[in-house]
């Protein structure tokens, strides 16, 4: 009888060990969870929310393993996680973003554990969140300053977004990201990108030619007419940190920056 309550013991102790070990494993893999507390910092407390997610094989990067058979080494290709978030957006629209953790597998894959170029996974977690931030400014900006002057179908021949020069930012760049409180209050608009020194960032207003096609000559020769009045806006608006590249069609492109500007029409 004690024989069997030992053993019975000690496969318990296994099984629970087993356990913990997968739901830290769990834990530790699932970002929503891991890093809740950015997430909320992020998109506000109760304002966003999972609503799927799921693993896909990668083409990127591929592990090593050994092989059951006679221990051979073999080759497949990687996994990542997507997570599907649905939050209200500062104009109260339901938005889903693809927060995902592909990115940081492609970086390990590629950098080894102590090179200054890998990426936390807090890290990498802030850089979807930016890219996301990117998107949204974008949409301030055609929002609270060009929707003035160009119609509904105008605007939405632009693709208007905040991109960086030099080259991707260093994995310590978005630990410092990280802290700006306008980041965590999911307050940020185009002006804290260009008045931050974290890095060099820029604003890019570009036509879709072919959707600049589709419009009809009346609003197409419009759009191209009010590059003048674009580049007023956001100099007014972005004063001496107005950094910016404006192309709306072939002869209608704008640049500007702190040292001056290049113009083409």
């Amino acid at each position: 009888m004690k024989k069997t309550l030992k053993k019975a013991g000690a496969a318990a102790i296994v099984v629970l060990i087993i356990v913990v070990g997968f739901l830290i494993y769990h834990y530790f893999q699932t970002w929503p969870l891991r890093f809740r507390s950015d997430f909320n910092d992020f998109f506000g407390e109760g304002n966003w929310e999972q609503i799927s997610s799921e693993t896909n094989e990668s083409r990127m990067y591929t592990v090593y393993y050994r092989s059951s058979n006679a221990g051979q080494p073999g080759e497949r290709a990687g996994t990542y996680h997507n997570w599907d978030i649905a939050f209200t957006n500062r104009y109260g629209e339901e938005e889903l973003w693809t927060i995902t953790d592909h990115t940081l597998k492609i970086n390990h894959d590629r950098h080894w554990f102590l090179s200054s170029e890998r990426y936390s996974a807090r890290q990498a977690l802030t850089l979807e969140l930016m890219d996301l931030s990117l998107d949204a400014v974008g949409e301030q900006v055609k929002q609270e300053i060009l929707s003035g002057i160009l119609s509904e179908e105008e605007l939405e021949c632009l693709d208007i977004y905040i991109s960086y020069r030099n080259g991707n930012p260093p994995p310590e760049f978005y630990s410092r990201l990280r802290k700006e409180p306008w980041f965590q209050a999911n307050e940020f608009t185009a002006a804290d990108y260009l008045e931050t020194d974290l890095y060099d960032f820029y604003l890019r207003i570009q036509a879709f030619d072919y959707r600049v096609e589709k419009l009809a000559e009346e609003k197409r020769q419009h759009l191209m007419d009010s590059l003048l009045e674009i580049e007023r806006l956001l100099r007014n608006a972005y004063g001496s940190h107005a950094d910016y590249e404006i192309y709306l069609g072939e002869g209608y492109r704008a640049e500007f920056t702190a040292g001056g500007s290049a113009n083409e029409r």
